[in-house]
């Protein structure tokens, strides 16, 4: 059975994301999201975003970084807090 609500981590692509971070070193998880960030704002405008649950994602970790910023609270999003 597939996840799927209205959450930031809330749908499988996104789900899985989230454990990409986790498993990532501490050095390279920000490499993770800006990966993704850069490959979703690489698209044209014809272009299919194949990773934008994805880059949702990892939207939403960096908006948990900046002062007033919402913390990430879901069990579908990454275990361990970004360094």
């Amino acid at each position: 059975m597939g996840a799927w609500d209205i959450g930031h981590f809330d749908n499988d692509t996104a789900a899985d994301f989230g454990g990409r971070v986790d498993d990532a070193e501490p050095a390279e998880k920000a490499d993770v999201l800006r990966n993704v960030l850069a490959a979703v704002a690489a698209t044209g405008p014809e272009d299919y975003v194949d990773g934008g649950e994805e880059a949702v994602a990892a939207a939403a970790l960096v908006a948990a970084q900046c002062p007033g910023g919402d913390p990430v609270t879901t069990p579908y999003g990454p275990k361990d807090p970004l360094p």
